[in-house]
Formats: structure tokens, sequence, C-alpha cells
């Protein structure tokens, strides 16, 4: 297989930057796109030369020409998407979370199981060049056993209306829970989480969560969407590891690149998804060519397993549970 076609299920913002990402992987071509709203998916098919709008999910995944199938959809309609992929012998590349249950989390993986399919998560902090190296450095063992790990991921206050539609702690804070867990190679064994609500909306704005693992080490991750939107700062996001031997630090603010412009101080983002000439740059690139790789070599992705972003799922959702009954929670599976 010299490149692979792919087909897009949901046409939304991520949906768009997918697509964009996409025209940097010289591997892949998107050739059908499907969304809800079918007059989305005909808009960004016309914006971005793909051929073929499809009607339904199941339309999609019948085209004989689609090797692999990208689901962008929200995490709780992740499901339905990806068992009719998988069924249907294609590959499938799904956003992360997993899923917002672990029943749909279960069915997914055992969908692939069934017909030994290919399931990517994307848990784009894995190919994150900052975070990749930082876990090359902690697998080196130069900086020892890690003991403790502090994270935080904070958003301006106007990007909540688009995102808070989940728990901060399942759509935000498992990008950190997840890196926690890959540092460590350990199972999370209690958690303790705390919240709290300024904003009036559906889900709390202020998350704070603490993880004890079974290795021993303690990780804490904060996400806030109370950043001033008149700040210019979208990604308020830094790691700490803290080793035996050695600390490992990373921030994305203050940052190596800045505009001050005549309507407000802006920094751009150089990381995860950069539109250069066209086409994005930075980890999701990097993530989506990684993953047609393996559809073109016929071999499962290694790098982030269903069932790693599983158990992030389980300590996510746990934190919830936790802050929600205002005591610590064991996670015995």
């Amino acid at each position: 297989m010299e490149q692979v076609c792919v087909g897009l299920i949901g046409c939304g913002l991520f949906g768009q930057s997918h697509l964009m990402a996409y025209r940097g992987v010289h591997s892949a071509e998107v050739v059908a796109v499907f969304d809800t709203a079918y007059a989305t998916a005909v808009d960004t098919a016309r914006e971005f030369g793909i051929p073929r709008v499809c009607s339904s999910i199941e339309e999609l995944c019948n085209l004989p020409e689609v090797h692999a199938v990208d689901v962008v959809t929200p995490e709780h309609a992740h499901r339905q998407p990806v068992i009719a992929a998988l069924e249907r012998g294609k590959a499938v590349f799904v956003e992360k979370p997993l899923a917002s249950s672990l029943d749909d989390c279960d069915a997914m993986i055992q969908a692939a199981g069934r017909v030994n399919g290919i399931l990517m998560v994307g848990h784009i902090l894995r190919f994150e060049t900052r975070y990749a190296l930082l876990k090359q450095e902690v697998d080196s063992g130069r900086l020892g056993k890690v003991i403790s790990m502090y994270a935080r991921r904070n958003r301006p206050k106007s990007l909540l209306g688009k995102y808070g539609r989940s728990h901060p702690a399942i759509i935000n804070a498992i990008h950190d829970i997840d890196l926690m867990l890959w540092y460590t190679g350990d199972n999370v064994r209690r958690v303790r989480g705390y919240t709290r609500s300024h904003g009036g909306g559906p889900n709390p704005d202020t998350f704070w969560g603490v993880l004890e693992f079974t290795g021993g080490a303690l990780g804490v991750v904060e996400v806030q969407w109370r950043l001033s939107d008149r700040a210019g700062v979208m990604l308020d996001d830094a790691f700490q590891l803290v080793g035996e031997r050695g600390v490992g630090n990373l921030s994305l603010f203050p940052a190596c690149f800045s505009l001050w412009r005549d309507d407000g101080f802006v920094i751009p983002d150089v990381s995860y998804d950069p539109r250069v000439r066209e086409s994005a740059r930075g980890a999701l690139r990097d993530e989506l060519e990684y993953f047609c790789d393996c559809v073109r070599e016929r071999r499962q992705p290694g790098i982030v397993t269903p069932r790693e972003a599983r158990v992030a799922v389980r300590a996510a959702l746990a934190l919830i549970e936790s802050a929600e009954a205002g005591r610590d929670f064991e996670i015995d599976d």
C-alpha cells in the first residue's frame, strides 16, 4: 500500500485541524467525510478538496477505497463509528479520550480484538517533542525512579463554551494522566479530586487532582478555564517530573515566540497544530503520520495502545467520582 485513503468522521473544529494535518502527511489522502450536520460536511469537503461527502457512518465505512477511518466526534459519540469501521475491516484512529465511559472503552477494545484490527487513540502529547524527550530521559534512567509529577493545563474563559461539554478531568487532565502513566509505567492506586465552579456552566471550570501510583510516585494535575481572554495566552501548559537523581521541567509559557500587535499580545501555537504554508506541522501531523505508517505496514501502533488509553479514562472517571463524593477513591482494577 503506497498511500492510505482516509475517511474522516466529524467535521468540527478539531476535525478540520486533522484535515490540515493530513496535508502534511504525504502517505495519506482524505477521500471522504461525514458529519451529522450534512451542510458542514459539504462545506468542509469543498474547502479541503475532498471528493466524497457521505450521508451516514455506514456509507463511509462501506467505501472500498477507504483504508482507514479517523473519528473526530465528541468523546461520548466514539463507540458507534469506531466499531462500525473496525467491523468493516478499516483501521481506526480515534481522538482522545477513548470514551467517556468504561463500557464504551471495553466495547471498542473488544471489537478491535475480534477482528485483529488497528485501533489507535490520539494521545497527542506522546508525539510532542518535549514530552517525548522527557520520556526518553526517564527511560534512560538518568533521572532515577520517578518520585512526583505536577502538570498544569490552563485555558482562557472564552473556550469553556466550546469545550466545556465534558468534565475537565476527562477532556483536559486526561492528557497529563496519560503522561504520568507513560512516564512511571505504573497503574493508579488512589485518587482525590477537587472542583470549583465560577462560570455557571454544566461542568466545573477549576479542577485539581492528586494521584497515587502503584510504584509509590505521586502526581498532581491542575486544569483551569479561568485565564483572561485579553492576555493573549491560549495554552498555559507545564509539566515537572522529579526523580531520585534529577528533575525534568517543561513549559509552553513563557513562550519562545510571541507577537506584540496593535490588537493585543498573542502567543501562537508552535507545538501541537501550527499552520505553515497551508498545512499543519507539529505533534498532530506527526501523530497522524505514525498512524498511517502503521496502516501501510500493517502493524499495531506501539507508542500508545487502546488498553493504555482505557487506564487513563479509568483514572479520570475515578477523579470525577472522588470530587463529587468529597473523599479519596481507590482503584482496584
